[in-house]
């Protein structure tokens, strides 16, 4: 801690405000991870769209109508 204090000092008004913002960006990054609730999670992943064996019949029925080269996804 004492090296990261004396490094701290090293910096102009500038360096120092950079280096707050991005200590403030970490904590609200990791609130944030620590904040996901599981049963939100678990909504987000039941919207998730599954196809069906028809909607797999149709594709493998016409591929020709499908190109999904040089598809950005």
């Amino acid at each position: 801690m004492e090296e990261l204090i004396l490094k701290y000092n090293l910096l102009d008004t500038f360096g120092q405000q950079e280096l707050m913002d991005f200590l403030e960006f970490l904590v609200q990054k990791k609130q944030k991870k620590m904040s996901v609730d599981a049963s939100t999670y678990k909504q987000q992943l039941l919207q998730v769209s599954t196809w069906s064996e028809d909607d797999l019949a149709e594709l493998q029925a016409y591929p020709s109508k499908f190109n999904f080269e040089g598809s950005e996804w």
